[in-house]
């Protein structure tokens, strides 16, 4: 099966209830921080992974004077071990959703030679689904948030629309 580039109605309305407040609570919690530090977002994180039934979630942001992506914040079982990756502009999926500004649900990494196997074999971390999406303030995309392994499922329009909920609410931070 091919991973999808996907646009699905951009509308949090259409959510379950469920969902539209854990939104609002997870907005309330990277707003209500005066401290410009965005310390918040790694405590958000692990939120948005037991969400979205999902083994693992990460943020990567661009850094400016050479374009590689970091990985800034990361839960999971292997997430503080890799904090501080660097992955060169446009390699792997992350890389992929940052240089074009789309999001990406890839359902079977390993089909999709947008992945970057590198991590998980240094890591030992299987990776088996990706929802991706871009973090963007302004007009530029800043970071992606990522999130691995759905437990039950596949990744679907749904988690999309949450995920690219979560993202706007990162961008603020992100950009203070």
């Amino acid at each position: 099966m091919k991973s999808q580039t996907r646009q699905p109605v951009d509308k949090v309305t259409f959510l379950d209830p469920q969902a539209q407040a854990f939104i609002a609570v997870v907005g309330q919690s990277l707003t209500s921080q005066s401290d410009p530090s965005d310390q918040i977002l790694g405590a958000v994180l692990p939120q948005v992974a037991k969400f979205l039934d999902a083994e693992a979630a990460s943020i990567f942001v661009v850094d400016e004077s050479t374009g590689d992506l970091v990985l800034q914040h990361a839960s999971g079982e292997v997430g503080e071990k890799l904090v501080g990756l660097r992955l060169p502009a446009g390699q792997g999926v992350v890389g992929w959703v940052v240089k074009y500004s789309e999001d990406l649900i890839v359902p079977y990494p390993g089909l999709d030679a947008r992945f970057f196997e590198g991590v998980d074999e240094s890591t030992g971390f299987s990776t088996h689904s990706i929802l991706c999406g871009p973090i963007v303030h302004g007009e530029r995309v800043i970071g992606a948030i990522e999130i691995l392994n759905k437990r039950e499922g596949t990744f679907n329009d749904d988690d999309l629309i949450l995920l690219r909920a979560i993202a706007r609410q990162m961008a603020e931070v992100l950009s203070r």
